[in-house]
């Protein structure tokens, strides 16, 4: 198992729409390459966490880089994990505030844990959030 974890800017201002039409998509193809994760989306940034076989990880990883949604990927970890975080989600999605935001995002996340303090402190916030999603 493998896990990748980055944040990224918005390309342009995206709209409710076009957010959703990203996250239903990113679940689609998520489901057929066995990957998993959180997308969380704030004030024209993203973060997502990926699970998965390293090589649909590392495919997944590669068709979003290329993607022109989003622009400065800057990746946070990219270390084999033990087990998944997130196994029943091909793609849970939040709207974190703010400072929930950036404490995320500036969390140590080159560990060498099974997925290193980040992912758990995503996990810790998801935990307190999915209820909204099930």
């Amino acid at each position: 198992m493998h896990a990748i974890a980055y944040v990224s800017a918005a390309s342009w201002n995206l709209p409710d729409e076009r957010v959703e039409r990203i996250v239903a998509e990113s679940r689609r193809l998520n489901a057929l390459d066995g990957i998993t994760g959180v997308l969380l989306y704030c004030d024209g940034n993203f973060m997502q966490y990926l699970e998965g076989d390293e090589d649909a990880v590392a495919r997944t990883f590669a068709r979003i880089r290329a993607n022109d949604s989003h622009y400065q990927v800057s990746e946070l970890m990219n270390l084999p994990i033990v087990e998944r975080e997130f196994p029943a989600w091909p793609m849970g999605f939040s709207r974190p505030g703010p400072d929930e935001f950036v404490g995320l995002a500036s969390a140590h996340w080159k560990g060498t844990a099974q997925a290193g303090p980040g992912a758990s402190l995503i996990r810790a916030f998801w935990s307190g959030c999915r209820s909204q999603f099930a």
